[in-house]
């Protein structure tokens, strides 16, 4: 997806952009957003911003301590979603938000809400073309309720949801990894998906059908593993589209594809870790099966076979 257009008005940061403000409205002069914060308890405010852009996805992350009414304007040619915790907005829209957790700000639509104290969320604005191009290669469709910020997008718990939340903590945190084109897309079908209230009872493949779209698909992988892909590519590829696969996944292995992608190619590292020379470093054989951010790597294995790279095999660095 690198021929998508970088945000407009969205400048672009790596690794992260870190500031603690006077006051919440000073983010109208760095930001497309026109906004309007008013403190409505009584005390201290502390606001603090994060903010991380990539290629197509800009990640803004706000906290603010008090209790906050805000109104404005959503930035124009962005899809912009809010990904908050349950209880952290109290109204929304007129409507009350206390069980939900994707807010949808539209595109250029006015908003209107009431936040918590101690209020943390973290808005996902996607230049809207480009939601476009990725729905349509995962066969995917865009719901209403993306499109304007009439309502909340999402009521109750979610797991993938909950999935995002933390990807872009890790995003927005002191050892962020690069917002790789493979993570935003990661973080756009992940809305997508959550917003068409995903589950297996909308897919209406054939089990024959899905059986062939994991056979296939793990051949691409294979063929694959030292590129790292995204799944949009192997969806297109397998002429399958992501729910489908994902469905026949979770039915075959347990786990999605991007997942099983993931730990198919950290076995391969495994495999040649063991059988390591001096000559070879854990870097090189990282990257040699598209590990290129050592830190995350270096925690994907660990999460995977409970050891560090380095403590496996004889070779020690």
């Amino acid at each position: 997806m690198n021929h998508i257009e970088n945000s407009p008005n969205l400048p672009r940061s790596e690794p992260l952009v870190v500031m603690t403000l006077p006051e919440p409205n000073d983010i109208n002069r760095f930001s497309p957003w026109e906004i309007d914060f008013r403190q409505i308890e009584a005390g201290a405010m502390e606001t603090k911003v994060t903010l991380r852009a990539g290629s197509i996805v800009t990640l803004l992350n706000i906290s603010m301590s008090r209790a906050v009414h805000q109104t404005g304007v959503s930035p124009k040619g962005l899809l912009t979603f809010g990904v908050i915790r349950r209880n952290d907005v109290q109204v929304w829209q007129g409507q009350g938000t206390s069980e939900s957790e994707l807010l949808s700000f539209g595109c250029s639509d006015p908003f209107d809400g009431v936040s918590a104290t101690h209020f943390c969320g973290t808005t996902v604005s996607v230049k809207e073309h480009a939601v476009e191009f990725l729905a349509d290669a995962l066969g995917l469709n865009i719901p209403e309720s993306l499109r304007t910020s009439a309502k909340p997008a999402i009521f109750g718990q979610h797991k993938r949801l909950a999935a995002i939340r933390r990807l872009s903590e890790r995003l927005t945190g002191s050892y962020a990894p690069p917002m790789t084109d493979a993570i935003e897309e990661e973080i756009v079908a992940g809305l997508l998906l959550a917003a068409n209230s995903y589950d297996q009872h909308e897919d209406k493949s054939t089990p024959l059908t899905r059986s062939r779209a994991v056979s296939k698909t793990t051949e691409l992988m294979s063929a694959l593993l030292g590129d790292n892909v995204p799944i949009s590519r192997i969806c297109r590829e397998a002429g399958v589209s992501w729910r489908t696969l994902d469905r026949a996944f979770f039915e075959k292995f347990g786990v999605g594809p991007k997942k099983y992608y993931l730990r198919f190619r950290l076995n391969r590292v495994r495999s040649d870790l063991i059988r390591k020379t001096d000559q070879c470093s854990i870097s090189d054989i990282a990257n040699r099966w598209g590990f290129w951010h050592l830190g995350q790597f270096a925690q994907d294995y660990h999460n995977m076979f409970g050891e560090l790279p380095s403590q496996t095999g004889a070779g020690q660095e």
